[in-house]
């Protein structure tokens, strides 16, 4: 990859960045679109596969170039995830824009490295070193290619393993009793998976005004069931607090009497 390439890519990348984290709509849509499926790919194509090859053609490089670019999308969320970071639009854009930057780098050094002459001969026949140079430039890359994929492989099957045996919470609501002579209707609400400390129900009217509030104490297992009561004539959104949390860890909503 030559200086103006490199160049030009790079600076695709950092304008490609800055669209999506600060740009408008039309600005960030492109500029995410570029880095999910174009940029990342091409600066590995010419990272990865030597300057002129014959034996890769257009059809092989437009297909290698989504496909690698995918790639840095799966093991790039996959090592962020498994660092404890947060995958978000911000995340998936320093990814591929990282990743792009440093294959940029890559290919331009290689470049700068076969376009060096040689001050001394090889030690070797020709035809040994061309062997050699086959397999490092060409059998090197797919085996780390294929490394990769089943590393994610086994790291996905083992994190599923470890996953697939955690505690979901719940908020159920029982279908409402009738109504009394106040208008109101008595409802059985459950939940379940509730870790300890304190938690919270508080009722809402459509105008998002609260009606009521109890305290919620889970048992050793996890539960609680209890039996609030809504008025009849209009709809009641319960939400489910844990702690001192602004946002609601549960949400249900019981609809009023047709």
């Amino acid at each position: 990859m030559n200086p103006v390439r490199a160049g030009v890519l790079a600076g695709l990348t950092v304008a490609a960045a800055v669209a999506v984290e600060t740009g408008p709509l039309p600005l960030s849509l492109p500029g995410g679109l570029l880095l999910a499926f174009l940029l990342p790919g091409y600066a590995l194509n010419e990272a990865i596969f030597r300057p002129r090859r014959r034996d890769i053609g257009v059809v092989e490089r437009a297909v290698l170039v989504p496909s690698l670019s995918l790639a840095v999308l799966v093991l790039g969320g996959l090592v962020l995830w498994g660092a404890g970071g947060h995958l978000n639009r911000t995340s998936w854009t320093l990814v591929c824009a990282v990743s792009t930057l440093i294959a940029t780098g890559a290919a331009y050094y290689r470049t700068l490295r076969a376009a060096a002459p040689e001050t001394e001969p090889a030690p070797a026949p020709a035809v040994r070193a061309g062997i050699q140079d086959r397999l490092i430039r060409d059998v090197l890359p797919l085996v780390l290619a294929v490394l990769l994929v089943a590393g994610a492989g086994v790291w996905s099957y083992a994190d599923s393993v470890n996953t697939y045996d955690v505690t979901v919470t719940t908020l159920s609501a029982q279908p409402p009793g009738p109504v009394d002579a106040d208008g109101n209707r008595p409802v059985q609400v459950a939940a379940t998976g509730l870790s300890a400390g304190e938690w919270t129900l508080v009722l809402s009217d459509p105008a998002g005004v609260e009606v009521d509030r109890q305290d919620v104490a889970p048992d050793g297992a996890g539960g609680w069931s209890g039996q609030v009561t809504v008025p009849g004539d209009e709809r009641v959104t319960v939400n489910l607090f844990r702690g001192q949390e602004a946002a609601a860890f549960r949400t249900l909503v019981i609809s009023d009497v047709p």
